[in-house]
């Protein structure tokens, strides 16, 4: 039995040492996994890759991105991304299939091209790459992100696309495998060169009668005869013994239970990162109930886009070409510009629009929002520097779908006196709300209406909504003066709204900023038949003459940005910026 004993031990021990050497070297997991696609997807111009393949498990992964010539890489929020997309064919690379080594790859069918996403105002960062790109997935913010691939929106994206990260070469049974073969083999060696005395002591082979006493050195033999067998009686301990070889063997197992991971143990508790996995699937789910908004920029984007703005509406000022205008400019900033460029054109002494200056950021009403939805828009505050001495504009950009981008509608000087609620782009409370909004001391649409009817005319029944500042003071006071000066003639003022430019977004303390443009009408005629109306000098410009018997209307812009406390509140609607642009004139007849 020792010699079986030992066999078996030395036999346990080599193969619990290969094995655990085997588990460092030759059967050692790999350093680092990659995945990849398993069959290449039908070309498209567009691949989405989505944060899924960012990690594995608590691993960043490395992301290889190949092409045949020029990309460009677009990170954009995922709600944004699928909008921008569209009804356009493209390939979406969710996540990694760990076990596999593949990606999570689906195909849609559709447009053959897309516009060129790399000037998109609606990505957040856009990279440039050449054949390949390395990337290492990093969100800017909060919220789903998507990473956009394209070409030129023509030819065929990218998906020759790998992702790697380190390969788990924990060997947790190596050492206890070493450790407990070394020790086996150690048993098994020490059992084969024990020495025991061998049986019947003497070398003599003699009977013995029953009555014999038997030497207890030397132990005997039992004779046939008397149907008693005797075996020689050894110390429980002494090596050699069955009991002893049993024991350490018996040892030898427990040693190695106690060194080895209990399976059974394992698999009946979590373990501490699968807890931890839980409690955030538990917080997930609970977050999930409640929808997160986002901003629709974020803050270096809006630097981006409001320089490249700056940038086309200075071009188009010093062109003073109507043409320039249109990629960056719409509703009532254009419309005002063109008249604007036409009577200087035609060399009306007038003053040119003021310059766009966003050089510095003072406040930024950037809406919140849960999916992507459209138009957008966004109120700024900005300034040429940040002294208290300078006075800044108010902007407000609008973007109508997820292809276009953001151009501007609304730019105008603050007026003295007046306040722009200090905002940061990310407040969730700033919402893009109608001209029917409730919860303000009047709908915007109202509050329009009737800023336009008071201005018309200062003893307005709703005189009394609005806050006195600078702007409705001047206002009466010139049209006042207009009036009392042509005593010969029948002077009217008129204004309306232009609804379809409003614009209207909420503020944090529950009031809201309306963006609105207003066109005034002014109209001059004789009180009496043959009489004279006499013109200014841009007037008789605009219409080539010195005077009038007939009358004439002479039109302005009014873009206004006006503020309406929350519905509780005791404050009054207050105008908050605001400026007057001739449009043009024309001859009664």
């Amino acid at each position: 039995m020792r010699k079986i004993f030992s066999a078996i031990a030395i036999i346990l021990g080599l193969a619990a040492l290969v094995a655990g050497i085997g588990q460092r070297t030759i059967w050692a997991p790999p350093e680092t996994l990659t995945a990849s696609v398993a069959t290449a997807p039908a070309d498209a111009p567009v691949t989405l890759l989505e944060a899924g393949i960012g990690t594995v498990g608590a691993h960043p992964t490395d992301i290889t991105i190949t092409s045949d010539g020029k990309f460009t890489a677009s990170l954009v929020r995922s709600a944004d991304a699928q909008a921008w997309v569209g009804k356009a064919a493209h390939t979406t690379i969710s996540g990694i299939n760990a076990e596999t080594m593949e990606f999570d790859v689906s195909s849609k069918t559709g447009e053959a091209t897309v516009p060129n996403p790399a000037k998109a105002d609606i990505v957040q960062s856009t990279e440039n790459a050449d054949k390949t790109m390395s990337y290492r997935w990093t969100n800017p913010d909060a919220g789903s992100w998507t990473l956009l691939l394209a070409a030129d929106g023509k030819a065929a994206a990218p998906t020759q696309i790998t992702a790697s990260w380190p390969g788990d070469t924990a060997t947790p049974f190596s050492m206890p495998l070493i450790i407990s073969g070394a020790l086996l083999l150690i048993i098994g060696i020490a059992l084969a060169a024990v020495r025991t005395t061998p049986r019947g002591g003497s070398t003599g082979g003699g009977r013995r009668s029953v009555d014999t006493a038997v030497a207890p050195a030397t132990g005997s033999l039992p004779t046939a005869a008397t149907g008693v067998i005797e075996t020689p009686s050894k110390p429980k301990n002494e090596p050699g013994s069955p009991n002893t070889v049993a024991k350490v063997v018996a040892a030898a197992s427990v040693l190695a239970l106690a060194v080895l991971p209990a399976g059974p143990a394992m698999a009946a508790s979590a373990t501490p990162s699968e807890s931890a996995t839980l409690s955030e699937s538990a917080s997930a789910t609970a977050s999930e109930e409640a929808p997160e908004v986002y901003p629709v920029v974020l803050q270096d984007q809006l630097e981006r886009i409001l320089g490249e703005v700056s940038t086309s509406v200075a071009k188009a000022d010093k062109s003073k070409k109507a043409a320039d205008l249109d990629e960056r400019t719409t509703a009532a900033l254009k419309t005002l510009r063109t008249e604007n460029y036409k009577l200087r054109n035609d060399g009306v002494k007038i003053d040119g629009p003021s310059a766009l200056d966003t050089t510095v950021i003072r406040s930024a009403a950037v809406p919140t929002d849960d999916g992507a939805h459209f138009p957008r828009s966004i109120m700024v505050v900005t300034a040429k520097d940040s002294a208290a001495s300078t006075i800044p504009s108010v902007i407000t950009l609008t973007q109508k779908s997820a292809r276009d981008n953001y151009q501007v509608a609304f730019a105008t000087q603050m007026l003295p006196g007046s306040t722009f609620p200090g905002i940061g782009v990310g407040d969730p409370s700033v919402k893009s709300l109608k001209d029917d909004a409730k919860d303000l001391k009047m709908t915007p649409k109202t509050a329009l209406t009737r800023l336009a009817d008071f201005m018309d005319n200062e003893k307005s029944k709703y005189a009394d909504n609005f806050a006195e500042n600078a702007f409705l003071t001047l206002n009466t006071k010139d049209q006042n003066a207009l009036v009392s000066g042509n005593k010969d003639g029948k002077i009217s003022f008129k204004r309306t709204v232009n609804n379809d430019d409003t614009v209207v977004i909420s503020t944090p303390d529950g009031g809201a900023l309306v963006s609105g443009n207003f066109t005034s009408v002014t109209t001059a005629k004789p009180k009496e038949d043959g009489g004279t109306i006499g013109l200014d000098a841009v007037t008789s410009k605009i219409v080539d003459a010195k005077d009038t018997k007939k009358g004439i209307e002479i039109t302005y812009g009014e873009p206004m940005l006006v503020y309406i406390p929350a519905a509780d509140s005791k404050d009054k609607v207050s105008v908050v910026a605001a400026e007057v642009i001739t449009k043009g004139a024309k001859l009664l007849k």
